[in-house]
């Protein structure tokens, strides 16, 4: 039986086609590329903005006790440092993160007072928090986070504390127009160590809110 031939011709033909096929696949895909690329150049990226700033306290501690040697720094510390680390917590909700502020009324906080002072912390919210501030500020960035803590010791038990507060800080505000809002807060907490762990019982707390204005440049001049 005769093989069948095959023209070389029409087999060249079908290769040649095969591999036009093939670089205009590879000039699309390039092609595609380069639109996709120069697109996203277009695109402008500025630097991103900076994350909700954490508070800090910095502290220092001392201790009294009934007895006629207190007891070493180390013992207050140890106690002193839970106040600190509740408030640390305490004024990242009340103060810097606004999207902690809730309602306004802050219940996270009011369970760190005793039953009987948190009618208190209720009627003094404006003073013990951003207040109603919240409303108005997009950004809080702290200044000054000091505290000293001492730790009241009977019989070598922990039973009160006294945490000296002073806080300030930076408000940016969500008007573009408006200047920046300065806060600042001084507190003294009373504390008792109780089953759950230290409570507010008592303070004492001033806090001012003031717009950072700056100078006329025609009050610069005159002074000069």
């Amino acid at each position: 039986m005769r093989q069948p031939t095959f023209s070389r011709s029409r087999r060249r033909s079908r290769q040649q086609r095969l591999l036009r096929t093939a670089i205009g696949v590879v000039v699309i895909v390039v092609v595609a590329a380069l639109i996709a690329n120069l697109a996203g150049g277009k695109k402008k990226t500025g630097p991103s903005a900076p994350g909700v700033a954490t508070v800090a306290f910095v502290a220092t501690y001392a201790s009294q006790t009934d007895a006629t040697k207190n007891q070493p720094t180390s013992a207050a510390r140890a106690q002193g440092s839970a106040i600190v680390t509740m408030l640390n917590d305490w004024y990242q909700t009340a103060f810097v993160d606004p999207d902690k502020y809730g309602d306004g009324t802050f219940p996270d906080i009011a369970k760190h007072f005793a039953t009987a002072a948190r009618a208190a912390f209720t009627k003094d919210l404006a003073t013990l928090t951003i207040g109603d501030a919240r409303t108005e500020v997009k950004r809080v960035d702290p200044t000054v986070q000091t505290v000293k803590v001492t730790v009241f010791f009977d019989k070598g038990a922990p039973k009160y504390a006294v945490a000296a507060v002073h806080f300030a800080a930076r408000a940016t505000m969500k008007a573009s127009s408006a200047f920046p809002l300065k806060i600042d807060q001084t507190v003294t907490f009373n504390f008792e160590k109780q089953a759950q762990g230290w409570v507010v019982t008592f303070y004492t707390a001033k806090q001012t809110q003031d717009s950072i204005v700056p100078p006329s440049p025609s009050a610069s001049a005159s002074s000069s």
